[in-house]
């Protein structure tokens, strides 16, 4: 991120993910449902990936990371250590972090708050708002939460209100705490329930917000999930999904020339990753 111009919008950028971004140390037998990706944190920060998806469940008063039932073997507080060290390390990077309660109720959720503000100090912290820029975030962490505090209290970064769940929307939005607030484009069709041709309609959707995000009003956000599953069980082929829909996005994105926002995926290839990451050159143009 080092040659990005510093008066970009952060939204206008084209971020690549990972989608339960924890999820490399689940163990058997879970692994054939539950892990999405095989790069641990530092390893996918190497490759490029600076959108990461945590979702931590409160276990006898512990913050831990799951996917659904499936233990990742990773604690949250360490998680955010892994990710403190490398802004630190690189401090002309920056990452955004989205956090989304595994378990745990209203006090998993105000403990997730608790221990960001206890790993991170304040100037590593960004304030959101709408048209906040490269030099807004540099050095810094926006945490952007599907889950909202107790009312009253302060978290870091934004709150998620109207995620479309098994669906696109373009009515989903952000707010902070200070009240600064952003339209949020999202796109999480994530399993037809076995009664179609999954790929190809996930696809359809990706696609679509791809080329709708590419004319978006200034001060729109967008986060388009690559990932998704069908079967059950031993036969869930999050894999062989991703395989297909990666390798689709890479091509399509050959002749794309526009910011596709945050792009959230289950096993990313680096030519893919490279490719997302390309589309900046465009925004610094």
């Amino acid at each position: 991120m080092a040659t990005l111009s510093d008066a970009t919008p952060v939204c206008k950028l084209s971020i690549p993910g990972t989608h339960d971004s924890g999820t490399s140390g689940v163990r058997l037998p879970m692994r054939h449902y539950a892990r999405t990706q095989t790069l641990d944190l530092p390893s996918q920060w190497n490759a490029g990936i600076r959108f990461f998806d945590l979702r931590p469940r409160l276990e006898d008063g512990t913050l831990r990371i799951y996917h659904g039932p499936a233990d990742c073997h990773l604690g949250f507080q360490e998680a955010l250590l892994i990710l403190k060290r490398k802004l630190e390390e690189q401090p002309t990077e920056f990452c955004i972090v989205m956090t989304n309660s595994a378990g745990g109720g209203q006090e998993g959720v105000d403990m997730t708050m608790d221990a960001i503000y206890a790993i991170f100090p304040t100037d590593m912290l960004a304030s959101f708002n709408a048209d906040m820029t490269v030099a807004d975030m540099r050095g810094r962490v926006l945490f952007i939460h599907r889950d909202r505090p107790t009312g009253g209290r302060d978290y870091p970064g934004t709150v998620v209100y109207g995620w479309p769940g098994n669906a696109s929307s373009h009515n989903a939005g952000m707010v902070s705490s200070e009240g600064q607030s952003a339209v949020l484009w999202a796109q999480d069709y994530f399993t037809d329930g076995g009664k179609g041709n999954y790929v190809d309609s996930k696809w359809d959707k990706v696609t679509a917000l791809v080329r709708e995000f590419a004319s978006a009003p200034e001060g729109v956000w967008c986060i388009n999930h690559l990932s998704g599953y069908t079967g059950s069980g031993i036969s869930t082929n999050i894999k062989r999904n991703a395989r297909t829909t990666n390798a689709r996005l890479q091509e399509y994105l050959g002749n794309h020339k526009k910011p596709v926002g945050i792009v959230s995926m289950d096993f990313p290839q680096q030519e893919l990753i490279d490719a997302i990451i390309f589309l900046n050159t465009f925004a610094a143009e």
